[in-house]
């Protein structure tokens, strides 16, 4: 009896487990036809095509992705010769031996080829990589299955970079880029030239060791900007090689970006302009020694013309009295060209110095005024509420900043008409302007006006003399007062020309 029961729970558990393994073969398909499914979805995910070969019978079948890369509509049947004939020509002859060797490789049958295709919608070319492995039956290639990916962009983007290293390598400009916390990431070989010191010995260690002692301070000041986003142009300073030797440099550093707009690093191009700073200090050199053996026989000159027109005034001679008030206006034109070539020597030194104190404006423009109606008989010269009015600023070179403002509203207001120069009071400063009636000034030459030897391209004016230095000089010399020029035009109507200064010491 025992023998029975046992017989009996043994058949149960049997049957149980038949039925177990029923619903597992009945699932089969199912779950085939699901990973089937994800399969599909994972390959279309990565915009993923498929091809199926079969040599034999010369049969080619493209997924729905595959066509959308050829741009082949899903009616159109596809052939191997239509295929082929959509390769580029300059890679068809590889592509065809690689599909060769991979049918005619029993052991091996894998193909992996990176080549250019030309859509079929557009002729547009597009790089792709196809990979695929051969099914050999009998030794002969029977399946010969595969996927197609477009990897334009990727290609794309692969040769831009490799443009831009080549770029990096060969420059004459040393290229650095950094961390956030100033520590160097990578070297090229003009930075090697330039500072001395090669990418083992310089990669890892603070950006600290390229700026002199005086200098430190300045790292701190770019690195806040360029966190804030900002891009640091041409800035002119001092970097130290590695032998300790000083070097003028202009900077231009720019934040580096990722794809979601956070700066992760720092790009540094800094240009060795030693050179060329030598040839300024040398041009500024002759310049200045020019400059200061003109102003004395100018002098002389000047005092000779002041003593003749006073005898021709006291004689009653008009022929000479004209004769030397021409001449004596020609001297101080050229006594004010030399003092801007002297002002623009000192300032590229820097050596220029400001004797700020505190005084009365209107007499500084009555005597500038004064001056400047020599220079013409055709402007009317009105001043305009600039009484009462005390600055905190270097008495002269406000002088000749006025004087640079009115020699330009003569100049280029060459039928004449009223300058007027005007003052408006505000809070703690004093809006100071010239206003002339004259030709005006186009919005392309506005934007360089006061470019340092810039000159108008305006045709009704290109017989005006001039170095294009006076604007120039008036920018950094308001500059040095914490101040700027500005410039309101219209061509054919006039200019106002204004800018605020202080009126008490800060």
């Amino acid at each position: 009896m025992e023998d029975i029961e046992t017989l009996k729970v043994q058949l149960a558990t049997s049957l149980q487990r038949q039925k177990e393994l029923e619903h597992q073969l009945a699932l089969i398909p199912q779950q085939m036809e699901e990973s089937a499914a994800r399969l599909t979805m994972a390959m279309e995910s990565v915009q993923m095509g498929t091809w199926d070969y079969k040599p034999q019978i010369d049969e080619l079948i493209w997924s729905n992705q595959c066509r959308k890369i050829y741009g082949i509509s899903p009616e159109e049947k596809v052939t191997f010769d239509l295929f082929i004939n959509n390769i580029h020509e300059e890679d068809k002859i590889f592509v065809m031996q690689e599909i060769e060797k991979a049918l005619h490789s029993p052991d091996n049958g894998l193909y992996d080829v990176t080549f250019r295709i030309l859509r079929f919608d557009d002729g547009e070319p597009r790089w792709i990589r196809s990979q695929g492995k051969v099914y050999f039956k009998e030794q002969k290639a029977e399946h010969f299955i595969g996927t197609i990916i477009d990897i334009t962009d990727h290609k794309l983007a692969q040769e831009k970079s490799a443009r831009l290293v080549a770029i990096i390598e060969t420059s004459d400009d040393a290229i650095i880029s950094k961390t956030l916390d100033g520590i160097i990431t990578s070297w090229n070989e003009s930075a090697k030239r330039t500072f001395g010191y090669t990418e083992d010995e310089i990669i890892g260690q603070s950006i600290l060791r390229l700026i002199p002692p005086d200098r430190q301070d300045e790292e701190p000041h770019i690195l806040s900007r360029l966190r804030r986003g900002e891009r640091v142009e041409h800035f002119e300073t001092k970097r130290m090689t590695k032998d300790g030797r000083l070097l003028d440099v202009s900077l231009t550093i720019s934040p580096v970006i990722n794809t979601e707009g956070k700066i992760i690093g720092l790009s540094k191009i800094a240009r060795d302009i030693t050179e060329r700073k030598q040839e300024e200090l040398r041009k500024n050199d002759f310049i200045a020694m020019v400059s200061h053996e003109l102003k004395t026989p100018l002098t002389s000159m000047k005092s000779y013309l002041q003593v003749l027109l006073a005898k021709a005034k006291k004689e009653g001679d008009e022929f000479t009295i004209n004769a030397l008030t021409r001449a004596d206006v020609q001297a101080k034109k050229m006594t004010v060209m030399i003092q801007d070539f002297l002002s623009l020597a000192r300032l590229e030194e820097g050596k220029i110095s400001l004797h700020k104190e505190i005084f009365t404006l209107h007499p500084v423009i009555e005597e500038t005024a004064s001056d400047a109606q020599y220079l013409s008989s055709n402007h009317n010269i009105v001043l305009q509420d600039c009484e009462d009015i005390t600055l905190y600023a270097d008495r002269d070179k406000i002088g000749q900043i006025l004087m640079n403002l009115l020699s330009n509203a003569i100049k280029y207001s060459p039928k004449g008409g009223t300058i007027i120069i005007g003052c408006e009071k505000q809070p703690g400063k004093v809006k100071i302007y010239v206003r002339d009636e004259g030709v005006g000034i186009s919005e392309t030459d506005q934007k360089r006006l006061f470019e340092r030897f810039y000159r108008s391209k305006n045709e009704k004016i290109k017989t005006v003399s001039g170095f294009g230095i006076g604007l120039y000089l008036v920018s950094e010399i308001l500059r040095y007062h914490n101040s700027h020029i500005e410039v309101e035009s219209e061509e054919g109507v006039g200019s106002v020309f204004y800018f605020s200064l202080n009126t008490e010491a800060n």
